[in-house]
C-alpha cells in the first residue's frame, strides 16, 4: 500500500466519510460523540450527548467499527485491561483512503492519465491549485474597489446617492444571483496533468472555519468522486451559473449583462478570464476533502 498520508484536511464532509465507512465496514456497532468523561473504581464513564453534526467537525469520535475499530478487552497479568480508541473526523477520512487504495478504486490522476478511469462515478486524487469562481472573484474585487473610492469622494449632505452607488448596489444584487445558498465552486488547475482543470462546488458549512479563503490560489490534494468528465474534442463545458437564475437566461442577453462588467473587471490585474464556462478537458467533481 502507498504510505499513509499525515493528512491536514481543510475541507471534510464528513457525512460522506461516516457514510463510505459504514458500507466498508458493514457498519458501525456504535456511533458516540465523547463530550466528558469520569473515572471510578469500575472504570471509566462516558457521556453520550453529543451530537455528529457540522458544528463539531473536528469532535473526538468513540467509534466501535466491525473488525479493526473498536472496543478491545485483553488480559495482562490476571487484570483485565480494557481500550478503547478514539477517532477524530481526520482519522477516519485516512482509514477511508487507505481502504479506496487497498481496494484498488481510487484513480490518482498524473501525467499517464487514463480516461476510462475518469468515467461519473470513479473516486479520483489530484493535486490542484484551487481558485474561486472567477466570475464571483472579479465581481467581489470590483465592488470592494468602488466602494474604496467613494470613501475619498465628497458629497454635498443633499445630493442625491450618485451612480457609482447605484452601481454598486446593482452589482451586489448580481453578485447575489450567482451565489448558491452555502455553496461555492472553485476552479482547480490539475498539476499533473497539463490543461485539465476541475470544477469542485463545495459546501460552505465543511470548511474547519466555514470559509474558502484558506485555501484559494494554495496548492492542495483533493478526493472526490466523478460526477462528469468532458474530454477536449467534445467542446463541451460546464456552466459555472448552473443551479443559479442565471442559467435560465438566454446567451445573447447574459452577453449583454456582463459585457459592461467586463470591461471594468480590465481594471483589475486578476490571472483568469472574466467566464461563466469551463471548457474541456474538464472534471465535475464532488469533493470528499480537500487536504494538504
Amino acid at each position: 500500500m502507498e504510505e499513509r498520508k499525515l493528512a491536514i484536511p481543510i475541507y471534510l464532509n464528513q457525512r460522506i466519510v461516516f457514510d463510505l465507512l459504514a458500507i466498508v465496514e458493514e457498519g458501525f456497532s456504535q456511533l458516540q460523540t465523547i463530550k466528558t468523561s469520569e473515572k471510578n473504581e469500575k472504570g471509566t464513564n462516558a457521556d453520550v450527548s453529543g451530537e455528529i453534526g457540522t458544528k463539531n467537525v473536528f469532535a473526538f469520535l468513540n467509534l466501535g467499527l466491525k473488525s479493526a475499530i473498536g472496543r478491545k478487552d485483553s488480559k495482562l497479568a490476571e487484570k483485565e485491561v480494557q481500550e478503547e480508541r478514539v477517532f477524530t473526523p481526520a482519522s477516519l477520512f485516512s482509514k477511508l483512503r487507505d481502504s479506496l487504495i487497498e481496494r484498488k478504486t481510487l484513480n490518482v490522476l498524473d501525467d499517464k492519465l487514463d480516461p476510462s478511469k475518469l468515467m461519473p462515478g470513479a473516486f479520483v486524487e489530484f493535486s490542484g491549485i484551487l481558485k474561486r469562481n472567477p466570475m464571483i472573484a472579479y465581481m467581489e474585487g470590483m465592488i470592494q474597489m468602488m466602494e474604496m473610492a467613494m470613501l475619498f469622494t465628497s458629497q454635498p449632505k443633499k445630493q442625491k446617492p450618485n451612480t457609482d452607488q447605484e452601481t454598486v448596489t446593482q452589482m451586489k444584487k448580481f453578485t447575489g444571483m450567482l451565489k448558491q445558498a452555502g455553496s461555492l465552486d472553485l476552479i482547480s488547475e490539475i498539476v499533473n496533468v497539463p490543461d485539465m482543470k476541475a470544477v469542485i462546488p463545495v459546501q460552505l458549512e465543511y470548511f474547519s472555519n466555514e470559509s474558502p479563503a484558506d485555501i484559494i490560489d494554495g496548492q492542495f490534494f483533493v478526493l472526490g468522486k466523478v460526477v462528469r468528465f468532458i474530454p477536449e474534442e467534445s467542446n463541451g463545458f460546464v456552466n459555472l451559473l448552473r443551479g443559479t437564475p442565471l442559467a435560465y437566461i438566454p446567451e445573447e442577453a447574459l452577453t449583454q449583462v456582463t459585457s459592461g462588467f467586463r470591461e471594468m473587471s480590465s481594471q483589475l490585474t486578476m490571472e483568469d478570464d472574466f467566464t461563466t464556462k469551463v471548457h474541456g478537458p474538464v472534471l465535475l467533481i464532488v469533493p470528499i476533502a480537500i487536504y494538504a
